[in-house]
């Protein structure tokens, strides 16, 4: 048996399963895939929490080609009573442990070898750790808590594992420095049959000319993702007199703030915010737009860079590790300085201004999903667990 850790938090009730989609289709891919038996293990989500999972779907636990097991923890992070000993009975057999950093926190329930799935940087982990926090005393609490996790927990941990699964450029690079077994992917839910086609890519290009350029942002509405600041990109674009029509899909933290400053910067006409929407929806609505606008400002290997060069979008973005890495890799659009709305839409009202570079950039982009979809990542992943796996049994 193969037993994986998951930080998403999901729910078993009246025997059905509440998950988040992408989870689930991940799982659903490793089971037809390894053809082993699997347990999953997920902190346990309550039902108050329901809208904090952007996509959030429910299937009969008996149609799932696994076992689940949910945790409870308490408000410290601990496993709470009697839930290691309920782990180790659901587990007992297991010859390989596949997971994220919540495996830290469970590894006394196994000893056997461990894959180690990670994205986060030490920068990144600082980043969420500090986020929003105004008063000085807090913020060095949590700077010290998110320290003392990332050295007593998390580099032991990769360092002792036989593999690493480096979701991204800055966590490959840095975790060199502790384990040299590394592999490199990157993340995204975008299958080939998903990347749109030439044909398609080339009508789009075609009209483009026709119409002011679209503009898109999707995902969560929070400080890390740099919703806000897409919105004040938009407010420099309409002072320089750029033409554009600019969407935004998520939710989050910043919603209040983001439609507080469409209102105030006079964008209702060019900028709107719609609700998150499930992602085979988002991918056929991504198709129609020209630029995706990404200010990010955390190291993280969003999937959302390798999902928007599926729909054959160049991305322009802040200059964050990932995307520094991914911009040179892809040739696939334009790196700018963090934090800066303005030099933002400076870049974009440079691109525009530039037809044969968007159409470029355009095919770069489409080309490198192709090169990077779902099933050529996937099969560098399984391959490798698959293996281990033998070798252990």
């Amino acid at each position: 048996m193969i037993v994986f850790t998951h930080e998403n938090r999901v729910r078993v009730s009246g025997g059905r399963f509440f998950v988040d989609r992408k989870n689930l289709a991940g799982m659903e891919n490793y089971v037809r895939h390894l053809g082993v038996p699997m347990t999953v293990v997920h902190p346990e989500l309550p039902p108050e929490a329901d809208g904090s999972v952007i996509d959030l779907v429910d299937v009969p636990v008996g149609s799932l080609g696994y076992s689940v097991v949910t945790l409870r923890y308490d408000e410290r992070g601990h496993l709470a009573p009697g839930e290691m000993d309920r782990l180790r009975a659901a587990t007992a057999g297991a010859k390989l442990v596949y997971g994220d950093v919540s495996v830290p926190q469970l590894e006394a329930a196994w000893r056997v070898p461990l894959i180690s799935v990670i994205e986060y940087t030490l920068k990144t982990v600082v980043t969420f750790a500090t986020e929003g926090v105004k008063g000085a005393l807090e913020r060095n609490w949590r700077l010290a808590r998110a320290l003392r996790f990332y050295l007593t927990k998390f580099v032991p941990s990769i360092r002792r594992a036989k593999l690493l699964h480096c979701n991204g450029y800055p966590i490959y690079e840095e975790s060199a420095l502790v384990n040299s077994h590394r592999l490199l992917y990157l993340d995204s839910r975008m299958e080939r049959e998903q990347v749109i086609s030439e044909d398609a890519l080339a009508r789009r290009l075609g009209e483009r000319r026709k119409r002011a350029p679209r503009l898109l942002f999707s995902g969560r509405f929070e400080p890390a993702k740099g919703a806000l600041d897409v919105v004040l990109v938009g407010a420099e674009l309409a002072r320089q007199g750029v033409p554009f029509e600019m969407h935004l899909y998520g939710q989050g933290s910043q919603r209040v703030a983001m439609d507080r400053a469409v209102v105030e910067n006079g964008l209702t006409d060019k900028v709107t915010i719609h609700d998150a929407v499930p992602y085979p929806e988002l991918v056929e609505i991504a198709r129609g737009f020209d630029l995706f606008v990404c200010c990010h400002v955390q190291d993280d290997p969003s999937c959302t860079y390798i999902e928007s060069f599926g729909c054959g979008l160049p991305v322009v973005g802040y200059a964050n590790a990932m995307w520094r890495g991914l911009a040179m890799s892809s040739r696939a659009g334009v790196v700018s300085r963090l934090r800066a709305p303005a030099a933002l839409a400076d870049g974009i009202a440079r691109l525009l201004a530039d037809g044969a570079r968007v159409d470029a950039l355009s095919r770069h982009a489409r080309d490198f999903a192709l090169e990077h979809c779902f099933e050529n990542e996937f099969a560098r992943r399984t391959d490798s667990i698959e293996e281990l796996y033998k070798q252990a049994a």
